[in-house]
């Protein structure tokens, strides 16, 4: 068997069972590491997002927020920027697409943004739809603290945006800090004076994990499975060479006729 295995096509076979091994371990760590970065969101979700809300200060957000830090729940005092609103596309609420709706909000020497809630589409993606004002004068804001999120670089109508980006958003509002966070509307007081078009709260975030785990372990389990196939087929061939040299099974011996058969036929 081992004289077999030393033969270029399974010395091939079993460099890329190897390969298949390797590639399914580096394959169920990346789905390791995808677990750990969800279970430290919800992990996150469930120390923050209902604890008892943390005066709002540059302090806060003068590092970036690190992954047990989002959802830090805050409150904030200031003034909002009227007449400022920027609309971030494709965001789906109860299966509805639509525009978040984030206003520049004044505050202690500094200007960051508040995403006040979701409103559907317009008529169409030109269409900016109508949205309710912020409430006028001074407001305190009760939120969560959130890191921005990644420019997709695509450009749109102003005041549009395609992500949540404090860069991209600062470059329409130049006023904006640089501090890479925004906060998420919870409550406010005053509450915003209706005029029709009301903003949907944001629900809470969900706290599934999702299955990365589950697919870690599957791809793990496999790891072996390319090398165990090569053992078991030049297993298989080398019972198939020791028969081929054996030869032809020997023909049966005739059966010897007994006396007493011959007297019963």
């Amino acid at each position: 068997m081992l004289r077999l295995w030393l033969t270029r096509r399974w010395l091939l076979g079993t460099l890329a069972a190897v390969v298949f091994g390797v590639a399914c371990f580096y394959l169920g760590l990346w789905q390791w590491h995808r677990h750990v970065e969800q279970r430290t969101k919800v992990d996150a979700i469930a120390s923050n997002y209902d604890a008892t809300p943390l005066p709002f200060s540059a302090a806060l957000v003068g590092q970036p927020l690190t992954p047990e830090r989002q959802w830090t729940h805050v409150t904030v005092s200031g003034t909002y920027a009227a007449g400022s609103d920027l609309l971030v596309r494709n965001r789906t609420l109860n299966q509805t697409v639509g525009f978040e709706v984030l206003t520049p909000l004044r505050t202690g020497g500094m200007t960051i943004l508040v995403d006040r809630g979701w409103v559907p589409n317009g008529a169409n993606a030109e269409t900016i739809p109508p949205v309710d004002p912020p409430p006028t004068g001074p407001v305190r804001v009760t939120g969560w603290l959130r890191t921005g999120e990644v420019s997709l670089g695509r450009d749109v109508p102003r005041p549009q945006l395609v992500s949540i980006n404090v860069a991209d958003a600062r470059a329409q509002v130049p006023s904006l800090s640089s501090v890479d966070a925004y906060v998420v509307l919870g409550s406010q007081a005053p509450a915003a004076a209706s005029a029709g078009h009301p903003l949907q709260p944001l629900p809470r975030p969900e706290e599934d994990l999702g299955p990365h785990q589950a697919y870690a372990y599957q791809w793990w389990l496999f790891m072996p499975g390319g090398v165990l196939f090569v053992f078991f087929a030049i297993r298989r061939q080398a019972a198939a060479v020791r028969e081929s040299e054996a030869g032809p099974y020997p023909a049966p011996k005739p059966k010897k006729v007994r006396i007493w058969d011959e007297e019963d036929a």
